[in-house]
């Protein structure tokens, strides 16, 4: 029995009881607002608890006052408890009624009170066929049987509200009652609909007010009685002193001040009931309309007790409330609390998993077959019985994205829920860091191809990525570069719902917003947050459940810190998305950076309690050094956390595989800033200088030129990095314009233009291909502000900024150099056009297209630009303008020996060889078996 203290929300019982941690369960047995404690909660107790040497005051004034004005009353008429607990208590040894009307069925604790100093109950009934609303006449012909009323309004467990006509016969002090509002602060009309008002001046009414509930902080106990100053005088002589703790007073005064949460409540209540309520009927379940964030229901057309299935639901991970402990129903009732949309839909999705099963056991007539883990996973991905439009697969404990489709009511026969085939929704594990660039996307893609080694369908995902680098799909949209990256690793073609959501910075503080591949809308920081996260959310959640349908697995990668505590409350790519898909969470933290513990146990202690429970492992990376020196500082983690440390990866150099984004590569240029001034070069190494525009993107095009054995690849930022080079490439950048001016304010224009009358090398790609040309023409102000720009005019070229995008992927043939195969991608929102002929490069066809000219050059092939992202991958024709500019040197030429694209499929070997003997796989798949075994259960 889950409720052998009277209560829901026993997760200690639950986990004696069922074998799993308190924190794996999803609680519908208790009502608190599933948006957990607001962010203020967090920084009182981080900021102020050293405070907790001093006494709190013992007339909790502040809060009092913040509360007498939030209803408009006298602060002599508000007396704070220790939860509505102690407020019940008092407010009957105050009264010591000899015998008080329950309208039930009612709270227990409103009995036990009563009890407890010698009273007697008179039931006052509230009946089904009513939809358990109370009638006037029924409470008109108990009062006058009674010393005292004990009504809730909304009542618990029914969810009703007291009709207008009792308030207002209550209001005017015609009965003597105490009415319980504890879950009245989640109706819109609070104020309108509260007796608080009322009994300040009433000796006849006391108002029972909870902010546990609301504010979803059950754990500091607060509440608190609205009465006549005498009332509150008396009880206030029985209350224990001190009742109220010091914390529990400052978060109450400080939480009456979050306007944003209470808005956010009160905009997702009335929805998200109301689909529960459609689910739950569809199911044949019989449940009531309900004024709050619960709802009564009954199983009796099912044929289930309250208590059956909440051995089965709790089996499951899912708690949910025996109803029939209430007096005045019987055994067939539970009660259910409202929570986020994705997390009511899993609960209907596992119901429905748990109703069919029950009647293919009753129609086969024997119970269900069980076999070892392979048949079973086998037949759940093909036969397993679901039910209608929630139909589907089920995760471990805690909230995920089923979202039910869009079908309609549940087909029934014989009075039966139709069960009809489904596939398994793949598993789940989210890789978050401590910061941004602590290798996150590594260790992705090393686990992913870990998985595709060991026989896993899996799949990447990120929901949000801000990244200039950027990846072309197979149908022309446009991801993140190492999301593109992740998905070579599992050796499966990339979509956009491996990152729906793509931000590439332009300017300060505005980004170009990419969703599902293609350009939205340029949007400022705010904007974004305040206007395109909430529909985000929904884009996020989509995606990652179309991916979980058919893969195994999915991978799910968070974007810098789950601890930025400004950015939690609309976050869609940390911790709300691990609680939306219910996801075990791999904090990932980077030792060559120094002060890992601590950025660790920082990160921990930011987090909320649910947070902190997803934590299900440590991943210390880039270690260099002996690991047994670090062994004394994992195990004080291991104490201090009691999370386990899964792995310490060694730095692995010279891996190959891309970087996500800048930050990468600025990490890269301190690196070599470190290591001191360049070497001079062998006579026979190339100097390969890139432009380090502040906007770059897709930097990756020069990553080859790395591992070429006759190149050294430098990053160039001022006129005094350049040197002499013997070939510069202007990469692409995010914005062309700005970037071009800051080549003319740096001086690398000068350079640059200087070193190609020389007769240098200058290949200029994308971006760079642009500002090779003689101008460049802005109408629309894509780009900037400014119509129309002078360029380098080493080109003869003009290019307009349209307002499409293109992004394609092409292959062709180089027509510099010989002719040479060549792939890559294009992504641009320019057009060229030439001033005079010019010779072009490439050759290129896409989607079966005739041969389409890209690119010009001039100079002999010294000069040259193209669109093609990649070209430089292609590995002859990269070795044969490499051989070009070694002929200039007077240098002989070099066979193609690297093959860059066998070379990174090597590097994802080993790097997965790396991680695999460095990290605990068998804990992460414990991780991935235990949802695999919710699933079947």
């Amino acid at each position: 029995m889950l409720e052998k203290y009277g209560h829901g929300g026993d997760l200690e019982t639950a986990a004696e009881k069922y074998g799993r941690p308190p924190g794996a369960f999803v609680d519908y047995s208790s009502n608190m607002n599933p948006f957990g404690p607001p962010a203020a909660v967090g920084h009182i107790l981080r900021t102020r608890w050293q405070e907790a040497a001093a006494y709190p005051d013992p007339a909790a004034r502040e809060l009092t006052r913040r509360l007498a004005a939030k209803h408009g009353v006298d602060p002599a008429c508000i007396l704070v408890g220790n939860g509505a607990a102690e407020l019940i208590d008092l407010a009957v040894r105050v009264l010591r009624p000899a015998v008080t009307g329950l309208a039930r069925p009612s709270f227990k604790e409103y009995e036990d009170a009563v009890r407890k100093t010698g009273g007697t109950v008179r039931d006052i009934p509230l009946r089904e066929e009513h939809g358990f609303e109370l009638q006037l006449e029924d409470l008109e012909a108990a009062a006058p049987h009674c010393d005292l009323l004990f009504l809730g309004s909304p009542n618990n467990p029914t969810g009703r509200l007291l009709p207008q006509a009792v308030r207002e016969k209550l209001a005017l002090g015609a009965l003597a009652a105490v009415v319980d509002e504890a879950f009245l602060d989640f109706l819109p009309e609070e104020e309108e609909l509260s007796l608080a008002a009322a009994a300040a001046g009433s000796p006849y009414l006391i108002v029972l007010r909870s902010m546990t509930k609301f504010y979803a902080i059950p754990g500091l106990r607060l509440g608190y009685a609205v009465a006549h100053p005498d009332r509150i005088r008396a009880m206030k002589e029985l209350q224990v002193p001190w009742s109220v703790n010091a914390f529990a007073q400052w978060i109450g005064a400080a939480v009456l001040e979050d306007r944003s949460y209470a808005r956010r409540t009160l905009e997702w209540l009335p929805g998200a009931r109301a689909e529960l309520l459609a689910g739950l009927r569809q199911l044949g379940v019989l449940a009531w309309d309900s004024d709050t964030n619960y709802v009564l229901c009954s199983l009796r057309a099912l044929g289930w007790t309250g208590r059956r299935l909440q051995e089965a639901m709790g089996r499951r991970g899912i708690l949910i409330r025996d109803a029939s402990l209430f007096p005045g129903l019987d055994d067939s009732f539970v009660r259910l609390a409202v929570k986020l949309p994705e997390t009511n839909w899993r609960l209907l999705a596992v119901l429905a998993e748990v109703f069919a099963e029950k009647q293919q056991r009753e129609r086969s007539g024997a119970a269900a077959v069980t076999g070892g883990a392979a048949h079973a996973q086998e037949a759940a991905f093909a036969v397993k019985p679901a039910a209608g439009r929630y139909a589907g697969g089920l995760a471990a404990a805690g909230p995920s994205a089923v979202k039910p489709a869009a079908d309609g009511p549940l087909s029934t026969a014989g009075g039966t829920v139709a069960a009809v085939p489904s596939r398994r929704r793949g598993s789940v594990v989210m890789l978050q860091g401590t910061a941004s660039d602590v290798g996150k996307s590594l260790l992705t893609a090393a686990l992913c191809r870990i998985l595709l080694q060991d026989g896993r369908r899996v799949a990447p995902f990120k929901s949000q990525n801000m990244s200039l680098n950027s990846y072309v799909t197979p149908d022309g949209k446009e991801i993140g570069r190492a999301q593109g990256m992740q998905a070579d690793a599992c050796r499966i073609p990339a979509t956009t719902d491996m990152n729906p959501i793509l931000l590439k910075p332009k300017k300060d503080m505005v980004a170009q917003v990419v969703v599902h591949g293609k350009p939205y809308q340029d949007l400022d920081a705010r904007t974004y947050r305040e206007r395109y996260l909430p529909e985000a959310e929904g884009v996020v959640k989509e995606a990652l459940e179309r991916l979980r349908t058919v893969h195994d697995v999915v991978l799910i990668e968070g974007a810098g810190s789950p601890a930025e505590v400004n950015l939690k409350d609309r976050d869609i790519v940390n911790m709300r998305l691990a609680g939306w898909a219910d996801a075990p969470v791999l904090l990932v933290a980077d030792i060559d950076r120094g002060g890992v513990f601590a950025s660790l146990v920082g990160t921990l202690e930011i987090l909320t309690p649910e947070e902190r429970a997803r934590v299900r492992g440590f991943v210390i990376n880039k270690f260099r050094g002996d690991v047994t020196l670090l062994k004394p500082g994992v195990d004080w983690l291991e104490a201090r956390t009691g999370i386990p440390v899964l792995g310490v990866i060694p730095y692995l150099p010279q891996l190959g595989l891309e970087d996500e984004d800048s930050a990468s590569l600025e990490r890269k240029l301190a690196e070599t800033a470190r290591s001191g001034p360049p070497v001079k070069l062998p006579p026979d190494i190339l100097d390969i200088a890139v432009l380090r525009l502040p906007r770059i993107s897709n930097f990756t095009d020069a990553d080859p030129l790395a591992f070429e054995p006759d190149v050294r690849l430098r990053f160039v930022s001022s006129p005094e990095d350049f040197g002499q080079p013997d070939a510069v490439i202007i990469p692409g950048s995010k914005n062309t314009v700005d970037d071009l001016l800051y080549l003319r304010s740096s001086g690398l224009d000068r350079k640059l233009l200087a070193y190609a009358a020389d007769g240098g090398f200058v290949t200029g790609i994308c971006a760079g291909y642009q500002m090779l040309g003689a101008r460049l023409l802005d109408p629309l102000l894509v780009e900037s502000d400014k119509q129309e720009i002078e360029g380098l005019g080493l080109l003869p070229t003009e290019t307009v900024f349209a307002a499409e995008k293109r992004t394609v992927r092409a292959s062709g043939i180089s027509r510099l150099y010989g002719g040479f195969p060549v792939e890559g991608y294009e992504i641009h929102m320019g057009r060229t056009t030439f001033l005079e002929p010019v010779e072009h490069p490439f050759l290129l066809q896409e989607e079966g297209s005739a041969g389409l000219p890209d690119g010009a050059a001039m100079a002999g092939g010294r000069v040259w630009g193209t669109y093609l992202h990649g070209v430089l991958h292609s590995d002859d024709f990269r070795r044969a303008w490499l051989n070009r500019v070694r002929e200039s040197r007077g240098l002989g030429p070099l066979p193609a020996e690297l093959r860059f694209t066998e070379r990174r499929e090597a590097a994802f070997d080993r790097l997965a060889e790396h991680v695999r003997s460095h990290l605990d796989m068998q804990r992460l798949y414990e991780m991935i078996q235990e949802q695999e075994s919710a699933i079947l259960t």
